[in-house]
């Protein structure tokens, strides 16, 4: 009697490079901020961000970036101050050549925000918004 031996090839399936994943971006903490209000650290919240390689772009500029190991947000400061008038600029991020959905960040006129807050804050404990998704670029003034 002859056995025959039968050979099975092995796959294992590689888990993919972070660094080839595709960014995506769900939420802008906070979506909006008065002209002329103090620095505050904008919180990006998403998907396949990758630590050391993904960066924020903002307003047309790469940004200094953290990634929060924690919850694997992304953080960078933003400076009001810098901006004279209401604009909506783009928010996206990317990993190397690898580009996010664009999403939008309003600086408000410092006036009409404040009115908002009285109306806002106190009813639903604050404002936080949600990232719209949808492209288009507003025009912004620095100074």
């Amino acid at each position: 009697m002859t056995r025959t031996t039968q050979v099975f090839p092995l796959s294992i399936n590689e888990p993919p490079d972070p660094a080839n994943l595709v960014p995506v971006i769900d939420a802008l903490e906070p979506a909006s901020c008065a002209v002329g209000d103090p620095d505050f650290t904008l919180v990006v919240r998403g998907t396949g961000f990758v630590q050391q390689v993904t960066a924020i772009h903002f307003a047309g500029n790469d940004e200094p970036t953290t990634f929060n190991e924690t919850d694997h947000s992304l953080s960078t400061i933003v400076k009001p101050s810098l901006w004279t008038e209401p604009v909506v600029v783009q928010c996206s991020v990317h990993n190397g050549e690898l580009t996010s959905n664009s999403v939008d960040f309003t600086f408000e006129q410092a006036a009409t925000r404040s009115d908002d807050r009285k109306n806002v804050s106190h009813e639903t404990g604050g404002r936080h918004g949600h990232a719209s998704g949808h492209g288009g670029s507003g025009r912004h003034t620095r100074r």
